[in-house]
């Protein structure tokens, strides 16, 4: 008797949950925490600021029952997630970066895996074989692993609710709920659900009786959510304790800020997508020879390589040729194709209002986090559509080559903290301010809220520029004889230099 031939989908069903898924989950896991270890175990040198510290303030005030807060302070968006998420933590082991960057690293560990177990459960690929397309977010560069750890708005956190939306697209209630909290946190999410919808319409299950009462339940129930957040905010700590509505220093919601900050310029666009693929795509796939200072990262290290974008770009090449290839000849779509589809569209979403809204400008890389989700998805659809084992292992070893890349950079960074971790300009100002016996300051924002989040509020630190938490402005000067002025860059009558470019004045 001849036995039938063992497909991918057949492999995965007969042991999802067999050794080979076990393995696959303790690799991604381990890669995961290696590539996060220096910015988790020494937060400080590793691009810690004034943003991430309102954070970490607002996680504080709210461990100790001092404040409410919604969303981020002094704004009327960008949800409070981090915030809340890190508060039980600053409550049982006290405020730290490595406590508020915790449950941060838990997030990309849950996105690992979230990523594995549809590639393996709907796309059919053995658990190590889409582990290979996965290494590019599991083992993402330093630059860009930094900004997923980063708590400083919701950089990683769109990438979670994404998936989360398909994972929950048969289950509308939670769908809905997952999309107002992802919307409100980073208006990002709404690729998401754009993506979802096109492929719903493609598959022609969105246009059916169940498909409507679906997305209808979907939209009712984030509908409900999103009600529910802008009651509950008219009794949050705005801008930190003691603060209202009324001390908002923006006032308008994501709506109305995601439309001031776009840029529509048609002329732009040939410049913008050209810059996307040179610039953008080689600096988030850390491919392109950059130094890691650049990112706010004290250290030496490099990452990426010279030709390394090519490489980048040989990779999506093939895995693009193979999937378009496999569908003309074919001339019909598989099932296991949608949640490849989905994890592209979103990624070419993301990448398209990128260079379309902002007039071509791809400086901030923060805004556009999601193409790592597409290249996993179509390298996921690479591997699934393939027809030979050699194509297979040709993309395995581009894709190798491009993790590889990433994999040099984090050992550099790793070993030179492990042999000479650096101390961070800040942590050195703050212990300047300790040592001195300061309580009470004026700097600019970037160094006021960092410091005071950096000595637990020991010494208020108020900002002079743009001030998010207006308790401390009143607090530093009620004790304005008792302040320091921390300036930088400019000597001052009567002032000391502390560090290189910084001194400690009397207020003015």
């Amino acid at each position: 008797m001849i036995k039938p031939r063992m497909t991918e989908a057949s492999a995965a069903d007969r042991d999802p949950r067999g050794r080979e898924w076990w393995i696959a989950v303790s690799a991604l896991t381990a890669v995961v925490l290696l590539r996060s270890a220096v910015f988790v175990i020494w937060p400080q040198p590793a691009g810690f600021d004034s943003d991430e510290a309102i954070s970490g303030l607002m996680a504080k005030h709210l461990s100790e029952l001092r404040a409410f807060p919604v969303f981020f302070y002094g704004n009327n968006y960008i949800l409070g997630v981090e915030a809340w998420l890190a508060a039980p933590l600053f409550a049982l082991a006290g405020p730290s970066v490595t406590a508020l960057r915790l449950p941060l690293l838990a997030v990309n560990i849950a996105i690992a895996l979230m990523l594995l177990g549809i590639l393996v459960r709907e796309t059919g690929l053995r658990p190590l074989l889409a582990a290979v397309p996965i290494l590019f977010f599991a083992l993402a560069p330093p630059g860009t692993t930094m900004e997923y750890l980063e708590a400083n708005g919701g950089n990683v956190e769109p990438l979670a609710y994404v998936l989360l939306l398909w994972l929950t697209r048969r289950r509308p209630n939670w769908g809905g709920v997952i999309f107002a909290v992802g919307f409100l946190h980073r208006e990002f999410t709404l690729y998401g659900l754009i993506a979802l919808l096109a492929i719903e319409a493609a598959r022609g299950t969105l246009f059916t009786r169940v498909g409507i009462r679906r997305r209808l339940a979907m939209l009712r129930t984030g509908a409900e959510v999103w009600l529910f957040v802008q009651w509950i905010k008219l009794y949050s700590s705005a801008a930190g304790p003691g603060t209202t509505m009324e001390h908002l220093y923006r006032s308008h919601d994501n709506l109305v800020e995601l439309a001031g900050r776009m840029c529509f310029d048609l002329a732009t666009l040939p410049f913008g997508a050209w810059r996307l693929i040179t610039i953008h795509w080689p600096t988030l796939f850390g491919t392109a020879p950059r130094p890691l200072v650049e990112f706010s990262i004290d250290t030496k290290a490099w990452q990426g390589i010279t030709g390394g974008s090519l490489l980048l770009g040989a990779t999506i090449a093939v895995a693009a040729t193979i999937v378009v290839r496999r569908l003309i000849v074919e001339r019909r779509w598989r099932p296991e194709y949608d949640a490849c589809a989905y994890l592209v569209l979103v990624a070419l979403l993301s990448s398209g209002a990128f260079v379309v809204a902002r007039c071509g400008e791809v400086g901030l890389m923060r805004y556009e986090l999601l193409s790592i989700l597409g290249a996993v998805g179509l390298g996921a659809w690479c591997l699934r559509a393939s027809t030979g084992t050699w194509t297979r292992r040709v993309w395995v070893a581009l894709a190798l080559g491009v993790v590889l890349i990433s994999a040099v950079a984090h050992a550099r960074l790793l070993g030179e903290y492990v042999a000479h971790p650096p101390v961070a300009a800040k942590q050195m100002l703050a212990r300047h301010l300790e040592a001195r016996g300061v309580r009470y300051a004026y700097a600019d924002y970037w160094l006021a809220y960092s410091l005071t989040f950096l000595r637990n509020e020991q010494t208020i630190v108020a900002s002079e520029d743009f001030i998010r938490i207006p308790e401390y402005n009143r607090i530093v000067e009620a004790h304005r004889s008792e302040a320091i002025r921390i300036s930088r860059g400019r000597a001052c009558a009567g002032g000391q230099q502390v560090m290189p470019g910084i001194y400690f004045c009397p207020p003015d």
